[in-house]
């Protein structure tokens, strides 16, 4: 029977209380502005002189699924493959897709090796096999792809059919993403998202007969009708499956912002201290299997190349979770996509996938909002991305990479740091390391990340005031 750790839960319930910011990017797009396109061209382009070499990663976003999960905020459209015109409208995305993949290929592409290329959606595999073999045949003859490079795709076990993913083996992908979630019949019933555990085996099960390198399963907590026991159960399924990375991820209800999100029972959904016992014992189980834990949320075998890239020092966080492409400019193509130029900026393609199509087809740059980073933005950048990654901060890896004195630097932030290294939630070594405590800091690693965060109103930053954080994106 699984017993949890010895937790202050006063202390937890103030923390956790307070609303976040995810940190997938800093500064986060709340902080973003509007772009017009000589902004957006000037950002590509001086980025391209400061770093010329720098190797890259490329980002596709299919927007499409054909029903609707309650819970997901991810940026879609839901068209089913009869409707009418949902071929015209498919089609006419992906000629402005591949349009907007030449674009990128000339400005950005000469003399750049591409090191992992990640279909995101949406749904991908909504996508005929026809039109994936286009897309993908049209990337590699206009980008010079690594002969090692990571190529990955997420998709829906209910909608892929072995010849999709026998396809995707033949062209060269090596790491499947299956959206999971949960097994639980009753939690997949209200979240609109029925896919049985046999279902998810057989997809397993031809991944694996397919040759792909890679596995990785999306999982959530947090969700209407879950329970320890059920997430527990669902923890146990997984791992009999064995898949190489799990991303654990905890559900954040916001329907202000997710309108698919109303329809979700919040009145079932679990409490903080039953989803801390949900979060604690996937951490128990999957260590116990054999997985790393990295991170905020992630776990991966010891031979998987994602621990591989965390015990190097070479993992990244990034919109599409943890990635071992640190130091990768990443080209966002495809509606609501983001292009991530490295110590540089952001740009974010139009999110309305019909507006994008218009403006690909009228020439138009299709990116609309973003923002250039000073120095002071890098900075932190990188100090909250070492804290995600690695669970600590160590201040002369800070200080080689940025040329300052950490303490000078950062001494109003290391005063915050004592309330929290008091109430358990860091450790400050005799080599002035911060390290995020087990298991109080590293589920309330975000608080810590908060600290750094220039953005958030640090006047208004007192322990267990809500209102000191703006958003929860």
């Amino acid at each position: 029977m699984f017993s949890l750790p010895i937790v202050d839960h006063e202390v937890f319930e103030r923390y956790a209380g307070l609303s976040l910011p995810r940190h997938v990017s800093y500064p986060m797009p709340t902080w973003w502005h509007d772009v017009d396109p000589h902004e957006a061209t000037s950002i590509r382009e001086e980025s391209l002189q400061q770093v010329p070499q720098r190797d890259l990663s490329i980002y596709l976003h299919i927007p499409f699924c054909e029903a609707l999960c309650k819970f997901c905020a991810c940026n879609k459209t839901i068209m089913r493959k009869t409707a009418k015109n949902a071929d015209e409208n498919v089609s006419s995305y992906v000629k402005a897709l591949l349009q907007e993949m030449s674009w990128r290929a000339s400005t950005l592409g000469a003399g750049r090796c591409v090191r992992q290329i990640h279909w995101g959606g949406g749904t991908p595999t909504y996508l005929s096999c026809q039109l994936i073999q286009e897309i993908h045949n049209t990337l590699a003859s206009l980008f010079d792809i690594h002969c090692d490079a990571e190529i990955s795709i997420e998709v829906d076990p209910r909608v892929t059919s072995s010849e999709q993913l026998q396809l995707l083996r033949h062209l060269g992908f090596n790491r499947i993403s299956l959206g999971v979630q949960d097994f639980d019949e009753r939690v997949q019933k209200h979240i609109h998202r029925v896919q049985p555990y046999e279902l998810v085996k057989q997809c397993v099960e031809t991944c694996r007969e397919s040759g792909f390198e890679s596995l990785n399963f999306d999982l959530i907590y947090g969700l209407p009708y879950q329970t320890v026991e059920t997430v527990a159960d669902m923890v146990d399924k997984s791992i009999s499956l064995s898949p190489d990375r799990v991303a654990f991820y905890h559900y954040a209800q916001i329907p202000d912002k997710i309108a698919t999100q109303r329809g979700i029972h919040h009145q079932q959904m679990p409490d903080s201290k039953n989803k801390l016992a949900m979060f604690l014992l996937a951490v128990e189980r999957f260590q116990s299997a054999g997985y790393e834990f990295i991170g905020l949320d992630h776990f991966a075998k010891a031979d998987e190349t994602l621990a591989q890239a965390a015990r190097q020092g070479t993992i990244n966080r990034n919109f599409q979770g943890m990635t071992t492409g640190v130091d990768l400019d990443l080209i966002g193509i495809g509606a609501s996509s983001i292009s991530q130029f490295v110590r540089f900026g952001y740009l974010q393609n139009h999110r309305e996938p019909q507006t994008y199509v218009d403006r690909i087809q009228q020439t138009l740059e299709p990116a609309i909002r973003g923002i250039r980073l000073n120095e002071d933005d890098c900075l932190r950048q990188t100090v909250i991305n070492h804290l995600y990654c690695y669970a600590e901060i160590c201040p002369k890896r800070i200080e080689a990479l940025f040329d300052i004195v950490f303490d000078e630097y950062f001494a109003t932030e290391l005063e915050q740091l004592e309330q929290l290294q008091n109430d358990g939630l860091v450790n400050i070594t005799s080599d002035n390391r911060i390290q995020l405590t087990f298991p109080l800091g590293r589920v309330l690693m975000r608080n810590v990340a908060a600290i750094f965060d220039a953005y958030i109103n640090r006047d208004a930053y007192r322990f267990g005031e809500k209102h000191a954080f703006s958003t929860n994106a």
